[in-house]
């Protein structure tokens, strides 16, 4: 029979994992045939590390009724040149989509919180959380700028 933190840790990694798979349909946005704002990226990936975070606190105890939000939309309204518009909303459909099932996927992750069902222990909370963080800076290195300019640093 399965022990309560069997049962954590093998939801967990099935979980996660679901959480790792979407982001890398995440990072497939970063192709060229999609058109994102700097405005997008910054928010798409501030809602990614705040629900990480919000998630995270219910592992501590501070909170039992799940409240994680279950789907994400762009707020901001940028616009982009005409011709680009067509690749901009596709990007937008996309991310709003994938990054709702993270969200939803987060909140089946944080069901696990529950210390009367599972059993865990503040490693492997720990561990789980720096994957997921891991994860989200992976994934938004890909959206950032390219280095074009190299200067040496002053002299002392």
């Amino acid at each position: 029979m399965e022990t309560r933190n069997e049962k954590f840790r093998r939801l967990a990694e099935l979980r996660l994992g679901r959480i790792l798979q979407t982001m890398n349909l995440i990072a497939n946005l970063s192709a060229p045939q999609y058109v994102y704002t700097s405005e997008d990226i910054t928010e798409l990936f501030n809602m990614y590390q705040t629900m990480g975070n919000a998630a995270q606190t219910y592992f501590q105890g501070l909170t039992r009724y799940n409240e994680m939000p279950s789907s994400f939309m762009f707020t901001n309204t940028v616009t982009v040149a005409p011709e680009l518009t067509s690749a901009h909303a596709r990007f937008r459909r996309l991310a709003e989509n994938r990054m709702s099932r993270v969200l939803r996927d987060l909140r089946l992750l944080v069901n696990l919180s529950d210390k009367s069902n599972y059993s865990y222990t503040d490693s492997e909370v720990t561990q789980l959380f720096d994957a997921y963080t891991n994860k989200g800076r992976e994934i938004a290195a890909l959206f950032a700028p390219l280095t074009t300019d190299f200067h040496f640093k002053p002299k002392d």
